[in-house]
């Protein structure tokens, strides 16, 4: 199976495709190395490993393609196919031991793949590319009662493919759009196209979450035991981004057209209560 992102298109469209006699199984080659050390009597874990990841017969859709072009033509027909490769390193400590305890890890992170078909020949990075991946996890078990625990996560935003300028049919040049206000130069006309950049070399913001939880175990019976878990999930309400449209203002018959890209984001701070009993 392949995974295959449309990079014009930052709403989840991801599919999954298997192989056919145009698309060949992927192949990759990773070699690692690493030093892992435990330390203070093996309460503390700690490692840092390096790699170097080689992969062919990798796919991507055609530059322009759209999810409607399947219809009545076989889909394989929108791919290209190439190669690409990554590297990194990861970091990890974890304390197992103790009222107290947990792990955190980091990942810095470089994927790039070329197509000769894509982006001119030149490698470019995929729409799941991290740079950056943090994940930090703690619980303090206060007594036999009480448990709490505290997740942490962040991650480098999704690389995208974004438009760049709007073309107005038999109006002239073509017109830059500024994404950070999001206000272009008036127009007089009816027909808009959009023009892309370069293949995903667009950052949507950066994912981070804070959640905190507790958790009261209550008294164990004979046959069952059960406990009760409140928790609060994206603490400080942190609005990371799910997808980015254009909203278009005005028209260009009156020559006020404006188009600002917009964010959408999912999942504000969510509060839960949760009763879990085993028997």
């Amino acid at each position: 199976l392949h995974l295959a992102s449309l990079s014009s298109v930052s709403l989840p469209t991801d599919v999954w495709f298997p192989c056919t006699e145009k698309v060949k199984p992927q192949y990759s080659v990773q070699y690692a190395t690493g030093y892992f050390y435990n330390f203070s009597n093996n309460v503390y874990e700690s490692s840092v490993e390096v790699y170097y990841k080689d992969m062919k017969n990798l796919i991507e859709y055609k530059d322009g393609a759209q999810p409607d072009e399947d219809i009545k033509n076989n889909a394989d027909n929108n791919f290209v196919f190439g190669k690409g490769y990554s590297y990194g390193a990861e970091f990890f400590l974890k304390k197992s031991t103790g009222k107290i305890n947990g792990w955190i890890g980091y990942t810095l992170a470089w994927t790039k793949r070329k197509f000769v078909d894509i982006n001119n020949g030149e490698a470019f990075s995929p729409k799941y590319d991290r740079r950056h991946d943090v994940s930090l996890v703690l619980t303090y078990e206060r007594n036999k009662k009480w448990t709490f625990g505290l997740i942490w996560v962040y991650a480098t935003g999704d690389a995208l493919t974004m438009q760049t300028e709007r073309y107005a049919i038999n109006a002239g040049p073509p017109v830059d759009i500024n994404t950070n206000s999001g206000n272009i130069s008036s127009i007089n006309n009816l027909y808009l196209l959009a023009g892309y950049g370069k293949r995903n070399d667009f950052r949507q913001k950066a994912y981070h979450r804070l959640d905190l939880s507790a958790t009261l175990h209550v008294q164990k019976h004979k046959h069952w035991q059960s406990e009760w878990n409140f928790s609060i999930y994206n603490v400080y309400s942190r609005m990371n981004p799910y997808f980015i449209y254009f909203a278009q203002k005005g028209n260009t018959a009156e020559g006020n057209l404006q188009i600002q890209a917009k964010q959408v984001s999912l999942f504000p701070i969510i509060p839960a209560v949760t009763y879990n009993f085993k028997f």
